[in-house]
């Protein structure tokens, strides 16, 4: 077999296994925005966006080759389920660098795909600084809440940080 049929055939089965990573996280996979109180923050949240991958532990090897081909990211316990395992990529930088381009080319074909446009406009709205200022950091809350709704409840609702927001302008004029 020639050097070049060798490439092809390589690149061919990279391409399959990109393809199953990316059916594989639409599935198994979340792409999250948490908006938390942290009081050293101009307008007292911070926004936490996150990549996470879960499988049950008997699976590991599945979320290490994902790590090994990303190069990035790490595989914790789940806090509430010591079975399950989740990998995880927190980094903004990374996940506009790695995470963000790898779905922009092997894409999602069902209801991950909303979730990730949102999600990436995200990553770019905070890129840009407007989670800095208040406006931007409104518009990033009601887009973070249009995320996972089928998803586990959030500590605080949109209406209680945007109203937070609003009355800690209002104390500063």
């Amino acid at each position: 077999m020639n050097i070049v049929h060798q490439q092809e055939r390589h690149f061919s089965k990279r391409r399959d296994l990109f393809n199953y990573f990316a059916g594989f996280v639409e599935g198994e996979g979340c792409f999250s925005v948490s908006i938390k109180p942290f009081a050293q923050m101009k307008h007292g949240w911070m926004v936490d966006p996150m990549f996470s991958l879960y499988q049950h532990e008997k699976n590991r090897n599945i979320l290490e080759l994902f790590q090994s081909e990303m190069h990035c990211g790490y595989i914790v316990k789940e806090g509430s389920k010591p079975e399950v395992l989740v990998y995880i990529v927190d980094n903004r930088r990374t996940l506009e660098e790695v995470i963000i381009p790898f779905f922009n080319k092997y894409g999602f074909l069902g209801t991950k795909k909303n979730d990730f446009l949102i999600f990436q406009k995200i990553i770019s709205m905070m890129s840009q600084k407007l989670h800095l200022e208040k406006e931007g950091l409104i518009e990033i809350v009601k887009l973070a809440f249009q995320m996972n709704q089928q998803g586990k409840g959030r500590k605080y609702t949109a209406e209680q940080i945007i109203s937070s927001l609003n009355e800690s302008s209002e104390t500063t004029r």
